[in-house]
């Protein structure tokens, strides 16, 4: 297992593996990923139920484009509309400290 930290996307219509079963999306998402195996990747979908350990097929994802890296940084992320995080990425998609 390799650790990361980092945002794709889960292309719509594909599945996602959880305990419960698949908690795929019908249209493309973001997803952050923790850690990787040979054949998937294995993390979280950024806004939803919380679910955890979610494992998405490597060949179902895809890296971020410079649009959605650009739509994402400096977004807020909250719990019950109270503001709880900013986020930024790097053009790879991978989550970086950005002093204010």
């Amino acid at each position: 297992m390799k650790n990361l930290n980092r945002y794709m996307v889960l292309l719509g219509g594909r599945p996602a593996i959880h305990k419960l079963g698949n908690i795929g999306r019908e249209e493309d998402d973001f997803i952050r990923v923790f850690e990787e195996d040979e054949e998937y990747y294995i993390g979280n979908f950024v806004q939803g139920f919380g679910f955890i350990d979610v494992k998405f097929k490597k060949r179902d994802c895809r890296s971020l484009t410079k649009e959605e890296v650009d739509h994402l940084n400096g977004r807020w992320h909250g719990i019950n509309n109270h503001p709880y995080y900013q986020i930024w990425v790097d053009y790879e998609g991978n989550v970086i400290n950005k002093s204010k």
